[in-house]
């Protein structure tokens, strides 16, 4: 029992993470510790019944963490976001910042050219996300069609991709491409018990193509571990090096506050020692 409550409090922190834009749930997977089994259950649950029973009681405790956490986290986050964004995104910087070191270890060597040069894929490709930002605006779900229920599915399965691979923030590709404030007021209307049916048929396809796609792009990262996990990790490490940029880009985006600023290094830099202290053991 006590093992499944800090399964489902790790789902909590990862529900958080799904919420703040730059912040990455797979990257907190893994300064949490069940990364590497989240990505073997999700790979083979539905590989018989005894695969199913055995996954299903791992994932169901982190599962309902993080819907209870996006649930009860999402008002918190939007009015932190709103009140002071700057505050609220260095605060989960330095969660980022502080397991880095974490990250090196788990790639089991020490980085040579070979190494340096799979970080610097990672570090590219998040990169080009960030350049080929055009600031899509928000997209609407009124009179919705069939397209846009399929246009959902693929987003879901964006996401769920970008909340798979460490570095990767599933929110802030959702920014990108213009459905991160939709989906989050969906949420939001949804915990309130407002317009229930309409706003279920809205996440109905984005909950599974998230589904699919973690299943899908789970497969994937399983198999690149297994055979190459040292590289992997490396380009992962990159991944969560440039993500610290992405989390920096979010920051420009709002109105400069100083107080706020000093305030947010302040706790960015306590945040980042606490996870540092947590995880470097």
């Amino acid at each position: 029992m006590k093992d499944k409550l800090i399964l489902f409090i790790k789902g909590i922190v990862l529900g958080v993470a799904f919420i703040i834009p730059g912040v990455s749930g797979g990257t907190l997977a893994v300064l949490l510790g069940i990364y590497e089994e989240l990505i073997e259950a999700a790979s083979n649950f539905y590989k018989g019944f005894s695969n199913f029973k055995k996954y299903f009681m791992y994932l169901l405790p982190i599962g309902l963490g993080v819907v209870v956490s996006i649930g009860l986290c999402a008002k918190i986050i939007k009015i932190g976001l709103e009140k002071a964004p700057i505050v609220t995104i260095l605060i989960f910087l330095g969660m980022i910042l502080g397991g880095i070191p974490k990250l090196f270890k788990t790639a089991g060597k020490r980085p040579g050219i070979k190494e340096c040069s799979f970080m610097l894929v990672g570090i590219v490709v998040l990169l080009l996300m960030l350049i080929f930002d055009k600031g899509a605006g928000n997209v609407s779900f009124n009179n919705m069609g069939v397209m846009s229920y399929v246009l959902l599915f693929l987003v879901g399965m964006i996401a769920s991709a970008t909340m798979v691979v460490p570095g990767i923030s599933g929110s802030f590709t959702l920014m990108l491409i213009g459905y991160y404030e939709p989906i989050l007021n969906v949420v939001n209307e949804l915990t309130s018990l407002k317009n229930l049916t309409s706003n279920l048929l809205i996440m109905l396809p984005f909950v599974i193509g998230i589904f699919v796609g973690i299943i899908v792009i789970a497969k994937i990262i399983e198999f690149f571990l297994k055979k190459y996990h040292t590289s992997t990790y490396y380009v992962i490490i990159g991944f969560v090096i440039s993500s610290v940029l992405s989390v920096f880009y979010q920051i420009f985006q709002y109105d400069f506050n100083l107080a706020h600023l000093i305030i947010g290094i302040i706790l960015m830099i306590i945040d980042t020692l606490f996870v540092y202290k947590i995880f470097d053991k």
